[in-house]
């Protein structure tokens, strides 16, 4: 089960589109939601057209299914294959 995390309030900050469609999250913003260099961000439309932007962070479970996902080397076990060999006791 994933937790919502929950940070601490912060006023409002705004940040400059640069030519190139930049934006610089302002420090107290990266700060305040854990956010370093190769951090992730997702964003989503609202429905009164506006945006909303979270870190993404990946639980145990999501990094599996990516890995799944993706093409497999020569012997390499699925997710469901490894809970099936943990079950048979068999690597």
């Amino acid at each position: 089960m994933r937790t919502v995390a929950t940070y601490p309030p912060m006023a409002d900050v705004e940040a400059t589109v640069s030519s190139k469609g930049q934006v610089t999250l302002p420090k107290a913003l990266r700060e305040n939601l854990g956010i370093q260099t190769g951090s992730r961000i997702r964003f989503s439309l609202t429905s009164h057209g506006g945006f909303q932007g979270e870190p993404v962070r990946y639980d145990l479970d999501d990094l599996w299914k990516k890995a799944d996902a993706g093409p497999k080397a020569p012997g390499v076990l699925s997710f469901e294959d490894m809970d099936a060999a943990k079950g048979r006791r068999e690597w």
